[in-house]
This record gives C-alpha cells, structure tokens and sequence, in this order.
C-alpha cells in the first residue's frame, strides 16, 4: 500500500475527514486524527490503543514502530510498503471505530 493508498482508504470511512497537523496531511473523524504524516521517511502515523500498539511492535516490528516522540502516546508508525495491505487496512479501521460515534460503529460491525 502506498502512503496515498492508505490516505485514500482512511477516508472511505464514515465520517472521515481530509484535514492537516502539524502542517502535514491527517484524516480526522469526529475531530481526532486517525492516520497522520510523520517526519520518518516511508511511514504514517495511526492513532491506535495502547494494547494494540504494543502487540503490532511486538509481532510485526518491520512494519509498526514507535521513535521516542510517540513513546506513551496511543499511536504507531507505520512502514506503509513493509505493511500486508489487508492487515493495513484493518488497523486503519480500528482507529477509525476508536473515533466514530457508537451508532457508526454498530452500523459498521464493529460492536465491541
């Protein structure tokens, strides 16, 4: 997947939003980033729970990371090219359902 593949994607979601941070491209719902640009070069930064980001650190750390700067925070980097696209997919849609309102998750399949 590509940096504007994943962009792309996130945005398919209800309610999802083109916006900026920092000066650079986000997608926001309800407000809150879920997918933002980062400074390291080949990845994007997805806005995802603790435990989440750990277990992704932890089993793929090719492909999801954190620098010092996200340490704490509940978001990971992603190296978009390294990342199997449907698993990709996936965690954008968990950020998203952290963000969307109860009635979209529903809606979605995403009850839990």
């Amino acid at each position: 997947m590509t940096r504007d593949e994943m962009f792309a994607y996130a945005l398919t979601r209800p309610g999802a939003e083109d916006s900026t941070l920092h000066g650079g491209r986000c997608v926001r719902v309800r407000g809150h980033w879920i997918v933002n640009d980062s400074r390291e070069a080949g990845a994007l930064a997805l806005a995802l729970d603790h435990g989440t980001v750990a277990f992704l650190m932890e089993t793929e750390p090719q492909t999801y990371f954190q620098t010092p700067h996200f340490e704490g925070w509940p978001a990971v980097l992603v190296r978009f090219a390294a990342a199997d696209d449907s698993r990709l997919r996936e965690q954008i849609d968990k950020a998203w359902a952290r963000r969307a309102t109860k009635a979209q998750r529903k809606a979605h399949g995403f009850d839990g």
